[in-house]
């Protein structure tokens, strides 16, 4: 799944220094045997399989699934917060500390930085429910592309039966290639797109709600590469309560 926040292998190395400086808070001793790895991220699911506990973190190559034993462990974690995690070889969280400063850090790396998307091979996204689409002829060459939302939350009755939270895909598909803009997790919100002409460059904004936070992405295509150029526009910051936010409208 691609990740919205990707880390630089500097900020990766920051990150672990800062950790051993500070040091984690142990939540389980490691036994002899255990070989720990370490890694960082945005906490972006909690969730519970055939009654075990598991947390996803979002991290720079890829989304990290993660068994927690301690249950009360669970109960003290906050979705979108930024964590240092140590777990062992068969994925079990042995230790893990929030790193709310270095989250802040990040944030502000990415807003700055212009991020590439090149186009994929072709997906099928049948199994996944249409939430919006339109199609524009935005690359002039002779034939229309289609820009597509959907969710993993399913359609029953004519209703979508929204969860706490659920995985989200915005893509812009070619006759032979997709462009995958967007694809994540998103808690206790949505997402929704306004593609325009600004001057004669291509745009795609999307503005990304939820109750803790709102942030606008611009993707403006690139002639010459043939790709999308990525940039946050706006996103909040600090400890966000949001106090009213618009219903999706998606039937």
């Amino acid at each position: 799944m691609r990740n919205l926040i990707k880390k630089s292998l500097l900020i990766s190395v920051f990150i672990i220094v800062l950790g051993i400086s500070f040091g984690c808070t142990p939540k389980e001793k490691p036994s002899v045997e255990d070989k720990l790895s370490i890694d960082s991220g945005y906490l972006s699911e909690i969730n519970t399989e055939n009654g075990k506990n598991y947390i996803t973190i979002a991290t720079n190559e890829e989304s990290l699934k993660l068994e927690v034993v301690d249950k009360n462990l669970v109960a003290s974690l906050t979705i979108n917060e930024y964590y240092m995690v140590a777990f062992n070889q068969d994925n079990i969280v042995k230790s893990i500390d929030v790193k709310p400063f270095i989250g802040h850090v990040v944030s502000n790396y990415m807003e700055q930085k212009n991020i590439t998307i090149k186009p994929t091979d072709k997906v099928d996204y049948s199994d996944l429910t249409l939430l919006d689409s339109m199609n524009v002829d935005f690359d002039e060459d002779g034939k229309e592309e289609s820009i597509e939302l959907y969710t993993v939350a399913e359609r029953y009755n004519g209703e979508i039966a929204w969860d706490d939270g659920q995985n989200w895909i915005l893509v812009v598909k070619d006759t032979d290639k997709d462009y995958v803009l967007f694809e994540d997790y998103v808690q206790l919100g949505g997402i929704s797109f306004y593609a325009y002409f600004e001057d004669k460059d291509f745009v795609i904004t999307t503005i990304q709600s939820g109750t803790a936070n709102l942030k606008l992405t611009e993707y403006r295509f690139d002639k010459d590469s043939k790709s999308f150029i990525s940039r946050i526009s706006f996103t909040t910051h600090g400890d966000v309560n949001m106090f009213h936010q618009a219903p999706l409208g998606y039937k």
